[in-house]
């Protein structure tokens, strides 16, 4: 294990130096190649800069205009 005086960036470096390390890595890597994935990413991103610019959360779901507002309870 890295000694204290080592920062976590100084041991994350010496752990990717590795065996185990190294074949994460190599995991990491195919995993972020994947076109599935990318997508999923760029789906993220679009969602975080939508609601910094005031759009809508999983707080404040999206509703057609023949849904009731939300909250309002079930008609007998």
């Amino acid at each position: 294990m890295a000694r204290k005086s080592k920062g976590l960036l100084a041991a994350a470096m010496a752990f990717a130096a590795t065996p185990q390390g190294r074949a994460l890595l190599q995991q990491a890597k195919e995993y972020a190649s994947r076109p599935e994935t990318k997508q999923r990413a760029q789906q993220l991103i679009a969602q975080a800069r939508s609601r910094r610019k005031g759009g809508t959360t999983p707080s404040t779901p999206l509703r057609d205009s023949t849904s009731p507002p939300y909250g309002t309870p079930p008609k007998p």
